[in-house]
């Protein structure tokens, strides 16, 4: 539902989820990274089920009405149902997309095998693979009506199973354990043809052997996935420690209550209801036909199969070339500040920045926010081993990260036993921020206070496939205030001031609306105004309202927003000086910017904070202004590049309509052109380097 001047967050979501769908359809983009958007979309709609649709079904069945829509005038029960109309819409693409998709494969001689046509080349293969790999890991739980049904683990998939046997229905689950082995089976070559099997089908392929206690006239499987309500249940037990929670609070999210249930469309009605009922799908869960394969999101790691061709070019990540003419990294950020932008630049720097702190002798401190990291994690290694060479380490470990608190319960126990101080976020906020702030001591023109603020989580993994600034800076106004940011931690009940960081939620929302209404003002007299905001997601009413008042007084406001959008560009007298588009490509888009003209005198900050309500008032974020007139004219560029990008850019309006820019000419796709302006940004330097020299 979309009202005059406002779309509904979640139905906002879901078209920016259609949006990755049309990567699928766009036979620009290289054939295995179309087959991995379908995962990609996938996955983003399993989260959504699990975390915004669960959130819904809650205050419907509690009666509480604690969701906040943006629209007063549509209920609950009505946006669950303008969802489910919403998804069983995309669904239908999805499916022709993927069926698309892999008549593609096979004329790019990959083709899937199923249990139904196994050649005879490959049967002894499979067989092999079952029997001595596969055999030993499947769990088979009869399904009686009289005893409980077996825990279904959220995001996982079964194989429902009926089979006759005396005339009478049957019913099994089979735990497809794509846990242990990888989704999809390579089969060997036969002439240049690469055939590719589902786990599943192998099983099913194996039913008889799998069942063969059992004397049936039939037998069937279909797949089934449930989706559960991720909400951690937090007891109020003030003996135990928030570690204590989160974990075993871990343990009953693996019970939550199911809020989706996805079915092959070809299963029996009759197994259908006794899985419902067995499973106490209500009405108000979303109950949805699909095709044969679920769990779809494992096309996100489907096998390169040595097909270079059909991915998109790796490119090469730059090494900022400023680094390389000082001695250390310490020298380096002494002398200016210097910005990464992954996964253009390349992110081992950093990386080495922090083993380079880990064992210097000179460095006395290092302090960091953990949000999300790696499994096994470069950073918090160099803590471990920082905090073993006598350094006195701080980490701000966030365990309430949404799908990553056993990552985070995991790394808080390695980091305790190798010394770390580990605090564990802030009563009632959850700690988004990333920054670090590293103390040495003082030495011959070296500063002896760094700080370090990205818009993204400090994870090597994830530097590879999302877009992100990283600041790296001495300037004593910065480094400052960011440990003061950690003696907040330390002490929460201590106010702390800040007059150049925006500090959520004390003070960023009051100077987003600050910085807006000098906007206005500097408008009104005829100065340079103009408010250009780069974001994930943007529904907060209030911003929302400011940003429709500047529009209306005439100030040019332009955004990209990836996500969430929930201001209505173009409407007379309210936004029709709103200009906005979403861009989907290669790299997901991450980084916040918000960058006012003010007067002439560009105010340019990056930061970890949406323009979302809890983002400004439920958690710790950190803005960071860029004062280095260099940096700040790269952030003000690649801002550009983005918000002119097109050929990936879609633009935001009040239908949502996936609209593609114009493509004007000179074509300009915003993630390859950034990767070149990098590129000659750091050849320029080099080149003004050696003349200096």
């Amino acid at each position: 539902m979309v009202s005059k001047i406002y779309v509904n967050r979640e139905i906002s979501w879901l078209k920016f989820n259609a949006r990755v769908l049309q990567e699928v359809k766009d036979s620009n983009v290289p054939l295995l990274e179309r087959l991995r958007f379908l995962g990609i979309y996938s996955n983003n709609l399993d989260e959504f089920y699990s975390v915004r649709y669960s959130a819904l079904l809650r205050s419907i069945q509690l009666k509480s009405r604690g969701y906040r829509n943006i629209i007063a005038e549509q209920t609950d029960e009505d946006l669950i149902e303008e969802i489910n109309q919403s998804v069983a819409i995309q669904r239908e693409d999805y499916d022709r997309f993927y069926d698309q998709i892999l008549l593609e494969l096979e004329a790019n001689n990959i083709f899937f095998i199923d249990d139904k046509n196994v050649p005879l080349e490959h049967i002894q293969f499979v067989s092999q693979y079952f029997n001595s790999e596969l055999s030993h890991s499947i769990a088979v739980y009869i399904l009686d009506k009289k005893l409980t049904a077996p825990a279904i683990r959220d995001g996982a998939f079964y194989l429902a199973v009926k089979f006759i046997e005396d005339e009478v229905p049957k019913y099994a689950l089979i735990d497809v354990p794509t846990q242990i082995f990888p989704r999809f089976v390579i089969l060997p070559k036969i002439n240049q043809k690469q055939y590719v099997m589902y786990l599943e089908d192998i099983i099913r392929y194996h039913l008889d052997e799998i069942f063969k206690v059992f004397q049936y006239e039939f037998i069937e499987a279909h797949s089934i996935k449930i989706t559960r309500d991720s909400e951690l249940d937090m007891d109020t037990d003030l003996e135990n420690s928030l570690l204590e929670k989160v974990a075993k609070s871990l343990e009953g999210r693996r019970k939550g209550e199911p809020v989706r249930i996805v079915y092959d469309r070809e299963i029996a009605q009759d197994t259908l209801q006794f899985l419902t009922r067995k499973l106490n799908i209500d009405d108000y869960d979303s109950i949805n036909a699909g095709g044969k394969y679920h769990n779809k999101r494992d096309l996100m790691k489907f096998p390169n199969l040595g097909r270079n061709d059909l991915e998109y070019e790796k490119i090469t990540p730059i090494v900022p070339y400023k680094f390389n003419c000082y001695r250390n990294n310490f020298e380096a950020i002494s002398a200016e500040d210097h910005i990464l932008y992954a996964p253009y630049h390349d992110y081992s720097v950093f990386l080495r920045f922090l083993r380079e702190a880990a064992i210097d002798p000179k460095v006395t401190k290092i302090k960091i926010t953990i949000y999300r990291v790696a499994s096994e994690s470069q950073v918090m290694s160099a803590l471990i081993n920082a905090a073993r060479n006598g350094k006195e380490v701080t980490a701000v470990l966030e365990l309430r990260a949404r799908f990553d608190e056993a990552n985070n319960v995991k790394w808080s126990k390695r980091l305790q036993d190798a010394g770390v101080h580990v605090i564990f976020g802030v009563q009632g906020l959850k700690v988004h921020s990333k920054i670090g702030y590293i103390e040495r001591l003082p030495e011959h023109n070296m500063a002896s206070s760094y700080a370090f603020i990205s818009t993204g989580n400090f994870h090597a993994g994830t530097a590879k496939l999302y877009t992100d600034y990283t600041l790296l800076t001495s300037q004593p106004e910065i480094t400052q205030e960011i440990n003061q940011v950690f003696k907040f931690f330390n002490a929460n009940y201590q106010t702390q001031s800040y007059k150049h960081l925006l500090v959520s939620p004390m003070q960023t929302r009051k100077k987003i609306v600050k910085f807006i209404k000098k906007e206005i003002k500097n408008h009104r007299k005829g100065l340079p105004s103009g408010i250009n905001l780069k974001l994930n997601s943007l529904s907060d009413k209030e911003i929302i309202d400011m940003l429709y008042l500047a529009s209306n007084e005439g100030v040019k406001v332009r955004l990209v927003v990836r996500g969430i959008h929930s201001l209505i560009t173009g409407i007379p007298g309210i936004s029709e000086n709103i200009a906005s588009v979403s861009i989907i490509d290669k790299f997901l888009e991450h980084p916040r910017v918000y960058w006012f003209k003010n007067a002439g005198s560009d105010r340019v900050f990056i930061s970890s904070a949406d323009m979302m309500e809890r983002n400004l008032d439920a958690r710790v974020e950190v803005a960071c202004p860029i004062y280095d007139p260099q940096i700040k004219k790269l952030v003000m560029d690649t801002f550009e590049l983005s918000f002119n990008d097109n050929v990936k850019a879609r633009i935001h309006d009040a239908d949502e309509s996936l609209t593609y820019r114009v493509n004007t000419k000179p074509v300009l796709r915003s993630q390859f052109v950034t990767y070149d302006y990098l590129y000659e940004w750091n050849k320029k330097l080099e080149k003004k380097e050696s003349e200096i020299q």
